[in-house]
C-alpha cells in the first residue's frame, strides 16, 4: 500500500483536502449516483446484477458511505482499514462476475457529474459548464484509456496463464496416461516454481516406480517359490495325515489287544494266587501228615515194647509151665492133673508166645511202611513247600506282568491319544497349507497384475523392466479362497477419482446478498 500511495503522490496538502472533498461529496455525490444506477439500469450487462430497485438503491447508498468514509476517515493518510474494505469489494466483484470494465467505468461516470457539477453549479462555480465539462471528459477519457490498456494487459495476462494451464494440462494428460517422460518447459518465470516441482514429481514417480517394478519382479520370483514350496508342504502333508491316520487305526488296534492283554494278566494274577493259596493249604496238610505219621511211629514203637513185654511174660509162663511139667511128672499121678494143666497152660504160652511172634512181624512191617510214609510224606511236604515258593515266583511275576501291561495300556492310550492329536493337527497343517497355497496363488496372480499394470507406464528409458511372469500350478482338490476384489481396473490402476471443482458463480446469484459496494 505504501507503494502504492508514493506513487500516486499522496502527500499532506492532498490529506488537508479530504474533508472539504468529503462535504462536497456529500452534497453532489448523490445525484449523480442517482444518474449513474439510472445507465445501470438500462444496460442489460450491468442491470442482471440487481434483481430490483431496492438493491440498486441499498448499492448507491454503500457506495457514497465507502466515498465519505474515505475522505472523513483518512484525512490523516489512508489507514489499512480502506485498504482492506477496498480489497473486499474487489473480491465481492470478482466472486459475482462483474468485470473490472463496468467498474472503472462507472467511476469514470460519475467523477465526470461531480467535476463537473463542482466546478459550473452554485455560488462558488469557478468555471462555465462546458470548461467543467471539458475537465470531466478529460477525467473520464483518462480512465477509459487506463481501462483499455489494463484490459490489454489483463488479456495478455490471462493468454499466459492459459498458456502455461494448456502446458500443464498437457503435462498431467501425460501423466494420467501413464507417460512419465513428458516434462514441462520453458514456462513463464513467474511458474518456474510449478516447473520444478512438477518435475520433482515426475522424476520421483521415475524413481518409485522402478522401485516397484523391481519390488514386483521380485515378488513375482519370490510367489513363485512360496508357491512351489506350498504346493509340495500341503502334498507332503497330505500323505504324512494319510499315515498317521494309519498309524492311528493300528494303534487303537495295539491298545485295544495290551488292554485285553493286562486284563488277561489280571486274571493270570488272580488265578496264581488262588493256586498259591492252595499250594499253601497243601504245605500245612502235608505237614499235619507228617506229624500224624510221626504220631502212629511212636505209638509202633510203644506196641513193640508192649509186644516185647507179653513175648517176655509167655516166655516165663512156658518156663513155667515145662517146670510145672516136671513137677508134675514127679509126682507121678498125682500130679496128672496138674501135668494137664501145665501142658495147656505151656500150650497157652506157646500161642501167645507165637502171636506175639506174628505180632512183631506184622508190627515190624506197619513200622516200616509208617517209616517209608513219613519219608514220602516228609518229602512230598519238601515238594509242596518247593511248590509253594514257585508258585509265589510266578506270583510276583503274574503281578509284575500285569503292572507293567497296565502301564504299557496306560501308555498306549496316551500314545493313541498323542497320535490322533498329531493326526488331528497334520489334518489342520494340511488346511493351512492348502490355504498358503491359494494364499500364494493369489499373491501371484496379484503379482501379475501389478506387473500389468506397471507395463502400462513409460519411464525414463523406457518401460519398466519386469520378469518373466510366475507360472501359476494347478488348482489342489480344496478351494481357495476368493482373491481380493479390487474392482475393474481396466488395464490402468484404478485410482480414487478426483473431488468434483466447485462450481463458478453464476453472475445472477442474489447479488445484493453477496456484495456490499458497486
Amino acid at each position: 500500500m505504501e507503494k502504492r500511495i508514493d506513487f500516486f503522490a499522496l502527500d499532506a496538502d492532498n490529506y488537508r483536502m479530504f474533508p472539504q472533498i468529503a462535504k462536497s461529496l456529500r452534497k453532489l455525490a448523490p445525484g449523480a449516483l442517482a444518474r449513474f444506477y439510472e445507465r445501470v439500469s438500462r444496460n442489460s450487462h450491468t442491470a442482471k446484477f440487481f434483481p430490483n430497485r431496492g438493491a440498486m438503491d441499498a448499492a448507491s447508498s454503500k457506495q457514497l458511505a465507502h466515498w465519505v468514509d474515505l475522505f472523513e476517515d483518512n484525512a490523516g493518510g489512508l489507514s489499512d482499514n480502506y485498504h482492506r474494505r477496498a480489497s473486499h469489494i474487489g473480491d465481492v466483484h470478482a466472486r459475482i462476475g462483474l468485470e473490472p470494465t463496468w467498474y472503472t467505468g462507472g467511476y469514470a461516470t460519475i467523477l465526470e457529474d461531480v467535476i463537473t457539477s463542482l466546478l459550473s453549479s452554485g455560488p462558488t462555480a469557478i468555471l462555465t459548464r462546458g470548461k467543467a465539462k471539458e475537465i470531466g471528459t478529460l477525467v473520464k477519457l483518462g480512465i477509459l484509456d487506463m481501462d483499455v490498456a489494463l484490459a490489454a494487459y489483463f488479456r495478455a495476462e490471462e493468454a499466459k496463464r492459459q498458456a502455461v494451464i494448456e502446458t500443464i494440462s498437457t503435462a498431467l494428460a501425460a501423466l494420467a496416461a501413464g507417460d512419465l517422460t513428458t516434462a514441462m518447459a520453458n514456462l513463464p518465470e513467474e511458474y518456474k516454481r510449478i516447473e520444478a516441482d512438477f518435475e520433482s514429481m515426475r522424476m520421483a514417480f521415475n524413481m518409485a516406480l522402478s522401485g516397484v517394478a523391481q519390488a514386483a519382479d521380485t515378488i513375482n520370483s519370490g510367489a513363485g517359490e512360496i508357491l512351489v514350496a506350498s504346493d509340495n508342504l500341503a502334498s507332503r502333508t497330505e500323505q504324512q495325515a494319510g499315515l498317521l491316520e494309519e498309524t492311528s487305526a493300528a494303534m487303537n488296534e495295539l491298545t485295544a489287544g495290551i488292554s485285553e492283554a493286562a486284563r488277561g494278566a489280571t486274571r493270570v494274577e488272580s488265578s496264581v494266587a488262588e493256586a498259591q493259596q492252595e499250594a499253601t493249604t497243601g504245605s500245612d496238610v502235608v505237614r499235619e501228615a507228617v506229624k500224624a505219621m510221626a504220631e502212629i511211629e511212636t505209638s509202633a514203637t510203644e506196641i513193640t515194647q508192649i509186644i516185647n513185654v507179653i513175648d517176655g511174660i509167655a516166655f516165663q509162663t512156658n518156663l513155667l509151665a515145662l517146670n510145672a511139667g516136671v513137677e508134675a511128672a514127679r509126682a507121678g499121678d498125682a500130679g496128672k492133673g496138674f501135668a494137664v494143666v501145665a501142658n495147656e497152660v505151656r500150650a497157652l504160652a506157646q500161642r501167645s508166645g507165637d502171636a506175639a511172634k506174628d505180632i512183631r512181624g506184622l508190627i515190624g512191617t506197619s513200622v516200616d511202611q509208617v517209616a517209608r510214609g513219613v519219608a514220602l510224606v516228609d518229602q512230598s511236604g519238601h515238594a509242596f513247600t518247593r511248590i509253594a515258593t514257585k508258585v509265589a515266583e510266578i506270583s510276583e511275576l503274574a503281578i509284575t506282568i500285569a503292572n507293567m501291561s497296565r502301564k504299557q495300556a496306560d501308555n498306549l492310550v496316551q500314545i493313541n491319544s498323542s497320535v490322533v492329536d498329531m493326526d488331528r493337527n497334520t489334518q489342520s497343517n494340511a488346511a493351512m497349507a492348502e490355504e498358503a497355497t491359494a494364499a500364494a496363488r493369489s499373491l501371484s496372480g496379484q503379482a501379475e497384475e501389478l506387473t500389468r499394470l506397471l507395463r502400462s507406464f513409460t519411464i525414463e528409458g523406457g518401460s519398466p523392466a519386469l520378469g518373466a511372469p510366475v507360472v501359476e500350478l494347478p488348482s489342489r482338490k480344496r478351494t481357495p479362497p476368493p482373491a481380493p476384489n479390487y474392482g475393474s481396473t481396466s488395464g490402468a490402476l484404478a485410482l480414487k477419482p478426483a473431488a468434483a471443482p466447485l462450481p463458478a458463480p453464476a453472475a445472477s446469484s442474489a447479488p445484493n446478498e453477496d456484495w456490499s459496494e458497486f
